[in-house]
């Protein structure tokens, strides 16, 4: 088997799912848009032929033909052997009519009374998006979870902590991993938030202005799990993009937070830095150099945010000053939206077994930490509370004791100097020793949300009950859509 030149022994589902990752589009054709909504219009096809059962359009002997070809239709696709005909224009007119050619025109010629394929189309890619929102939450889970548990772990493992790109303050990897794991849960958090705005059901709102059918459109709603119908049929149809554009909007915050861990892992994992090994099953080689181990990962995700960021940007501008009901723009929300979430999909997943398979060198942080004067701060600190003086005072003393010392780290005799000539008194042996640990002064960080390692482990516990609240609503939601589409086409509702 033809293998690609930077091959990794590395084996699995998560390995192959980082190599198509990492690799993109360039050898991997991207399927047509209603390719991925068949399920859904299937569904939906299911659940409207239920509404004209109930108001006499069908008998059940119809209804029960037409959902056996529906449920046939469906395995024939999952098995690739049922695909969309070009000439039949999209997928809602290429199951429509193959559904007339195996049951006939008494029964596939009635499905379409009392319905658009503007309401159909809209009631296809709400339940697309809520499937969208739940693979997100799902990957998003997985990464809060991994940077928990590291958070958990190395709690006490001090490291720099950088602003404007130099190493300013003394914090740990634990604390690190829990401020991303706090923003991933709010990403989580958005979704959901999202998800009831998706959850409501177009269908029935025929081309805008409701049908003269009297459809039950509560029962819809119902057979395709949504938790209501969209109510006035206009906004049904009019808001078309609008769910898919808040969901594109709250990728690109999530991406920028995704791209932000990346550039951190890139950095960390480098020679100049040493803080971390990344797991070899996640990167990749040189065309030319066989020594070279890259974040292949890690570029991916930040070239993908840019990505995620101008489809939302492109999504906000389409349907831009158009006159209310149904216009042609609005189709290119579907693409624009597809798009962005095959470059989203797998980000998070892959995020969160790398930082799974982390080597976190504890000593390289610790070495970096007790470089370059990051503990001014704490002395500046600890004069201002012991010495009873104004810290602006403090902070001025150690700006220029840092100017004196000829090394990278404060030395006792030149702060002592310093003190000495503004009159003030000098620090202790232990005073100096406890000022000059890092894990010391880390230890002296000890309030809410804070790096002393308590308060890490404190937060990590807050927010592993967090997670285990999202996850409970992810296995309840995805249980509920399972059990209502399978009572829909199974027929079961007419018992």
């Amino acid at each position: 088997m033809a293998k690609p030149i930077w091959h990794s022994d590395s084996k699995g589902a998560a390995r192959e799912a980082f190599v198509a990752f990492s690799a993109g589009r360039d050898v991997v054709a991207v399927r047509e848009a209603d390719h991925d909504l068949v399920p859904c219009d299937v569904w939906t096809n299911a659940a409207h032929a239920a509404g004209l059962l109930r108001i006499g359009v069908y008998t059940n002997a119809q209804i029960k033909r037409l959902l056996k070809a529906l449920r046939e239709l469906e395995s024939q696709w999952r098995a690739g052997a049922w695909k969309l005909d070009p000439a039949l224009e999209d997928v809602h007119i290429n199951i429509e009519s193959w559904l007339t050619e195996q049951c006939g025109e008494e029964i596939g010629g009635r499905l379409h009374s009392g319905r658009s394929r503007n309401d159909q189309v809209a009631a296809d890619m709400a339940q697309y998006a809520r499937e969208v929102i739940l693979m997100l939450c799902t990957e998003l889970t997985a990464l809060a979870a991994a940077l928990i548990h590291s958070a958990q772990t190395y709690a006490g493992a001090v490291m720099p902590g950088y602003t404007h790109h130099r190493k300013a303050t003394i914090t740990t990897w634990g604390h690190w991993c829990a401020a991303y794991a706090q923003g991933v849960l709010r990403d989580v958090e958005r979704y959901r938030a999202l998800y009831a705005r998706v959850n409501q059901c177009p269908l029935g709102a025929a081309a805008s202005y409701g049908t003269t059918w009297p459809l039950d459109r509560a029962l819809t709603a119902r057979l395709l799990g949504f938790d209501a119908p969209r109510e006035n049929t206009l906004d049904a149809v009019d808001s078309r993009g609008e769910a898919e554009t808040e969901i594109v909007q709250a990728m690109a915050l999530s991406f920028k937070r995704l791209s932000a861990m990346s550039q951190g892992l890139i950095l960390f994992s480098t020679d100049e830095f040493g803080f971390l090994g990344l797991p070899s099953s996640f990167t990749t080689g040189s065309s030319i150099m066989p020594q070279k181990r890259n974040p292949d990962f890690a570029e991916a995700i930040k070239a993908k945010a840019s990505a995620v960021t101008g489809y939302g940007v492109s999504l906000l501008s389409t349907n831009l000053s158009n006159f209310f009901g149904y216009n042609k723009d609005a189709q290119w929300t579907k693409y624009l939206f597809m798009d962005a979430v095959r470059e989203a999909s797998g980000a998070a997943a892959i995020l969160a077994e790398v930082v799974s398979g982390l080597t976190v060198r504890e000593d390289r942080m610790r070495e970096a930490a007790e470089r370059g004067f990051l503990n001014a701060v704490d002395v500046a600190d600890a004069l201002a509370q012991t010495r009873a003086i104004p810290f602006r005072k403090t902070y001025k003393l150690m700006s220029e004791a840092v100017g004196r010392e000829s090394g990278d780290r404060f030395t006792m005799d030149g702060l002592n100097a310093v003190l000495s000539e503004a009159g003030l008194k000098p620090l202790s042996e232990s005073e100096f020793k406890a000022l000059a640990d890092p894990v010391r002064c880390v230890m002296q960080r000890d309030h809410a949300g804070a790096p002393h390692p308590k308060r890490v482990k404190s937060h990590a516990k807050k927010m592993s009950r967090q997670l285990k609240t999202n996850r409970a609503w992810l296995g309840a939601e995805r249980k509920r859509l399972d059990t209502a589409r399978r009572y829909c086409l199974s027929g079961e509702w007419m018992k």
